[in-house]
């Protein structure tokens, strides 16, 4: 075994240990009356809530308005809003992650948008992402555990190694077009603008569990919060089950532990946060879907696609 299916094997068996490793975690931390009243605490923070998922949503527009700056053509913002909103919301659905051909799709079926040009959009702002979290990681590591992850960055230079091969050598890019377009889009205050967008992006997601965590009794800073975000999204990579159930919570609590909250606290955050990003994603979803109804034909194909391939 070698390439592509060795690598994917690799995330399985590591999205199953981390399975395993939540489910544990289950067993010897769940508390039901406890995470009821981490609940309610929690619900009787209205405004904090309510500021927070703000926060968390202007980061999905955050990722919208840089992906429209990268693709450069006059196409409506409502585009690319709806399109990450959808893919927040398969993603949350499907026991795969094809959030990103949601994306692909949707912007190919606009006017002069080819299906390679498309790829290469979403592939470019995954990188992006990619980037960002993969810095946010390691200094959150080192700053917070003192220690640098070698294999782990290792990993991600490999990874985005083969993100970069994938965008270059699939037809019809050439490495040459993509360089000449890469300095142009890139170039100046406006290629600045677009990476500020996503790395404020990240920044902005941190909000939800720098206030779920206060709630549970774990009080953050706001580079904790952005380090525990951080970490848990990158470690959904490996994510074996719809939306990283499980991967999500185990890396979240291990995260909050290296920062000194108890084991139960830090699980019950865990817990409160992805689910509180599951409803965040179904009702976005839902809007989405109920003011542009032709998109759940669109969503329907991909994934009748996706589940041929698999």
């Amino acid at each position: 075994m070698s390439g592509k299916p060795a690598a994917k094997a690799a995330l399985q068996a590591a999205g199953l240990a981390l399975l395993f490793f939540s489910a544990w975690l289950t067993y010897r931390c769940f508390d039901g009356r406890q995470m009821l009243h981490h609940l309610s605490r929690i619900v009787s923070r209205p405004i904090e809530m309510a500021a927070a998922t703000f926060v968390y949503g202007l980061s999905f527009w955050l990722r919208a308005w840089a992906w429209k700056r990268y693709v450069g053509k006059p196409i409506a913002f409502s585009v690319y809003w709806r399109a990450v909103l959808l893919s927040l919301f398969v993603n949350h659905l499907a026991p795969v992650k094809i959030g990103d051909a949601v994306r692909m799709a949707l912007l190919a079926r606009q006017p002069g948008v080819s299906a390679s040009e498309a790829i290469e959009s979403v592939a470019v702002m995954r990188l992006l992402d990619m980037a960002v979290l993969g810095g946010l990681t390691v200094i959150g590591m080192y700053a917070y555990m003192h220690y640098i992850p070698r294999i782990s960055l290792l990993a991600a230079a490999v990874a985005a190694g083969f993100v970069l091969t994938v965008i270059v050598f699939r037809r019809p890019l050439r490495l040459d077009r993509l360089w000449r377009r890469w300095r142009s889009v890139f170039h100046g205050w406006s290629g600045a603008a677009m990476v500020g967008a996503v790395a404020a992006s990240w920044l902005c997601e941190a909000a939800v569990i720098g206030v779920i965590a206060k709630a549970v009794g774990i009080p953050l800073s706001f580079g904790q919060a952005v380090w525990a975000n951080s970490a848990t999204v990158s470690g959904q990579i490996a994510q074996v089950a719809s939306g990283g159930i499980g991967t999500y919570e185990a890396v979240m609590a291990f995260a909050l532990t290296r920062l000194g909250a108890p084991w139960e606290k830090a699980y019950a955050a865990a817990v409160l946060t992805h689910a509180f990003k599951f409803l965040f994603s179904y009702a976005a979803g839902a809007a989405v879907l109920w003011f542009w109804r032709s998109d759940w034909q669109m969503v329907r194909g991909v994934w009748k696609k996706e589940r041929k391939k698999r």
